[in-house]
């Protein structure tokens, strides 16, 4: 296969032809006249921060309804959280997990392993075996309440096993003791000095990654330190002043001011990722309070669409949600239009703008928070050198880019 137009490389949109063979960038020069295609020549996202439920959970999404989101958004590659019903914090999970995955997703899966309190001390041995199998990404999405509740733990815990494996962990940073009480909406009892804190707290103990932070503090302190974090839309585009008093504005960690969003936004250079924190709940479940936010097939257009109107730049997009989740996650055939890098790739016409609504969305959340907001949803998404989606129409099977390409030797 062979495309040329407007791509992103180096650093820098140039006019140039992309040689895809077997799945992977051959060649990137001046001189290839393949199909050209109209529109910006991307490489195809990576969202590290989601959860797509399935399991006990599959009246709210599955692998396969995740996923499809997904490739409609851009993205070729998530990352799933292992706090699932039931969870994931053993060998035997994991592997069914994957299992389903590998038979039900249109795109790359990954997926990280949970820390509780009850596979703590066999943490290392868990991880051993699976990856005689899979590569785990990491160890995460921690949280730190001390008890069982939703892979919550401690933070004895998470520096314990912090002094012992060199594996990445990622943290859901808000300090227990700051949070006030379970009532909705939940920004009036989980302060922004809960994030700052456990932030402050854990740092101090090693290199991490911090999920979804939501304050300029809590950003600045851990830009200042070796360990990396992530940003998500709605605490970039979204804020109280969005949602007063209703339980639609629940997501954990909640929104925060205007100012606040405003703060993280003006600041992306900063930002090492830009995870959605994909979690979607039905519109009865939201209804009655529960935390979270559909977003891995918006993230994308999204964040194209503010490059669009000059607000935030290309470069920052493409590091952000390409470039920086690959390094950081140890994804080494993703992460931009490279030669030697796997062949996935987004193209985007950025004349072609369009409002988000729920109903042309595939999750089964049914709503969206971006309701109305502009967006520049992909005209064409490859995956690994394979033509998964032309102008809104899906080219591939559920588990196809598994079947033609041994997917799990990139993912080692």
């Amino acid at each position: 296969m062979e495309i040329s137009g407007n791509l992103f490389h180096n650093g820098r949109v140039i006019e140039a032809g992309i040689k895809i063979e077997d799945g992977v960038i051959k060649e990137i020069s001046k001189n290839i006249n393949g199909n050209r295609v109209k529109g910006l020549i991307l490489p195809a996202a990576i969202d590290c921060h989601v959860h797509f439920r399935d399991f006990e959970e599959k009246h709210k999404e599955t692998i396969k309804t995740g996923s499809l989101s997904a490739l409609h958004g851009g993205v070729c590659l998530v990352i799933d959280q292992p706090n699932t019903l039931p969870r994931v914090e053993n060998v035997e999970s994991y592997l069914e997990r994957m299992k389903r995955a590998k038979k039900n997703s249109y795109i790359g899966y990954a997926l990280n392993i949970g820390l509780t309190r009850k596979n703590a001390e066999k943490i290392g041995d868990i991880i051993e075996k699976i990856e005689t199998e899979y590569r785990i990404p990491a160890i995460g999405e921690v949280f730190l309440e001390n008890n069982d509740k939703n892979l919550q733990i401690d933070y004895d815990v998470l520096f314990k096993t912090r002094s012992r494996l060199s594996k990445l962990i990622t943290v859901h940073a808000e300090d227990p003791a700051m949070i006030k009480g379970k009532e909705s909406p939940n920004y009036s009892v989980r302060p922004p000095e809960a994030e700052i804190t456990a932030v402050k707290k854990v740092i101090g103990k090693g290199n991490f990654h911090f999920c979804h932070v939501s304050t300029y503090t809590a950003a600045r302190i851990t830009g200042n330190s070796a360990s990396t974090f992530e940003v998500t839309p709605h605490h970039l585009l979204l804020s109280i002043e969005n949602f007063e008093n209703t339980s639609f504005a629940n997501v954990n960690p909640p929104l925060r001011r205007e100012n606040e969003a405003e703060s993280l936004l003006r600041n992306l250079e900063s930002v090492d990722v830009i995870a959605s924190d994909h979690a979607p709940h039905t519109v009865e479940e939201k209804m009655k309070g529960s935390p979270g936010f559909p977003g891995v097939e918006t993230v994308y257009p999204l964040m194209i669409s503010l490059v669009e109107k000059r607000i935030i730049s290309l470069s920052n997009v493409v590091n952000n949600l390409t470039t920086n989740p690959a390094r950081i996650f140890g994804f080494e055939e993703y992460g931009g239009l490279e030669t030697g890098k796997l062949a996935n790739i987004a193209v985007f016409d950025l004349s072609v703008k369009k409002k988000i609504k729920a109903e042309n969305l595939h999750s089964m959340a049914g709503w969206s928070p971006f309701e109305n907001f502009d967006a520049i949803f992909p005209q064409k998404v490859i995956l690994m050198g394979i033509e998964a989606m032309d102008d809104g129409d899906v080219l591939i099977e559920p588990g196809e880019i598994y079947k033609r390409h041994n997917i799990g030797k990139h993912l080692k």
